[in-house]
């Protein structure tokens, strides 16, 4: 832990000093210090990825950004600017264009950006690598996602097989490939009786509020009347107040039903980890509710109280629970894995960095 809070520190300082221009190296310090300090077998893994790579990357997404919006505008001047859609101004269009292709472009950059971290990763010399088509997965990964929502959720069995299997059976440990033979409709039964409790603890949750809110109202002789009349003419006050209170109301519940939410995610994991492999080395885990519950919760709180500065102790926990959990049976047999001859992408994962913040 002080060596990396020693790196992270380093990182945060030089992050304020260049207006974070430092990060693409920071990242890439701390990625090989976590990387370094975990073993498979005995053999340690290696990252080989620069900060110029990430800022070559970053530099291109700011391209592809720029470039869209000169679109955007060339389509307001020539398209819509005498016209009735005219109305809705040009900032408005390019706000709403760019979370119209943002959406799939998250998911093309997080498998981008996990190629590129696989292609930078060596274990006993050999390269790993990811292949596969980023632009594709992001395709499926949006029709799925949509899918999804259109049945308020019932799809996630189907979603989340369908994006774990090209993440995994995709991977490789130089031209060793892994698999993944798991199907959604193994874990669909498990998956509805989550869905339907959530549903029951949900109202049970509602209707224990409506309870405690009306003999709150009895307790200081609020009649129907005067909480109508709170409501239909409202202060600022009374708005926030209420705002407040019903934000406090969704994370207390939240919190409620969170064991239940921590004994899927548990169970997910277990059924995504037993359904790998690699060759003829099997994984498995054994994680318990209980430690996702510490995963989920613990980790919020701790960057949460300590705004942000328990980064690294997230980190570290998280990599423990992993190593810790995380079984193999059998061995890779080396004689017939081989180094690959690709290199991977020659720059980082700009549409990640763009995306998501959570960098490593």
């Amino acid at each position: 832990m002080g060596e990396l809070y020693a790196i992270y520190l380093r990182h945060v300082v030089l992050m304020v000093l260049t207006l974070g221009w430092s990060r693409f190296w920071g990242r890439t310090r701390l990625r090989r210090y976590l990387w370094n300090h975990l073993s498979i077998l005995g053999d340690r893994f290696e990252y080989r990825g620069r900060g110029r790579e990430l800022l070559i990357g970053f530099l291109l997404a700011m391209v592809m950004l720029a470039g869209w919006a000169g679109l955007m505008w060339l389509a307001w001047v020539y398209l819509f600017h005498e016209k009735p859609f005219a109305t809705f101004g040009m900032f408005d269009i390019f706000s709403l264009s760019v979370v119209m292709i943002g959406f799939p472009l998250a998911y093309v950059g997080h498998y981008a950006g996990l190629r590129y971290k696989l292609s930078r990763t060596r274990w006993r010399g050999i390269r790993c690598g990811l292949a596969g088509s980023a632009w594709r997965y992001g395709v499926v990964a949006t029709f799925l996602t949509f899918a999804n929502m259109c049945t308020v959720q019932l799809l996630t069995p189907v979603v989340t097989v369908n994006l774990a299997r090209p993440r995994i059976s995709n991977a490789r440990v130089g031209t060793l490939p892994l698999a993944f033979v798991g199907s959604a409709g193994d874990v669909y039964g498990r998956y509805l009786g989550y869905y339907f409790l959530n549903i029951v603890a949900w109202l049970a949750a509602i209707a224990a509020a409506f309870a405690i809110g009306g003999s709150t109202a009895d307790k200081f002789g609020l009649t129907s009347d005067d909480l109508l009349k709170l409501f239909t003419t409202p202060s600022l006050r009374t708005v926030l107040v209420a705002a407040a209170v019903a934000v406090g109301v969704y994370l207390l519940f939240s919190l409620l039903i969170l064991p239940l939410r921590c004994w899927w995610q548990a169970y997910w994991f277990r059924y995504l980890v037993s359904h790998s492999r690699a060759g003829n080395v099997l994984f498995a885990t054994a994680i318990t509710t209980r430690q996702m519950w510490g995963f989920l919760v613990l980790n919020y709180l701790i960057v949460l109280l300590t705004l942000g500065l328990g980064w690294p102790w997230v980190m570290h926990r998280t990599l423990r629970l992993i190593a810790g959990e995380l079984w193999l049976y059998g061995a890779p047999d080396g004689a017939s894995v081989r180094q690959r001859t690709d290199g991977g992408s020659p720059f980082g994962e700009g549409l990640l960095d763009m995306f998501d913040v959570s960098g490593l």
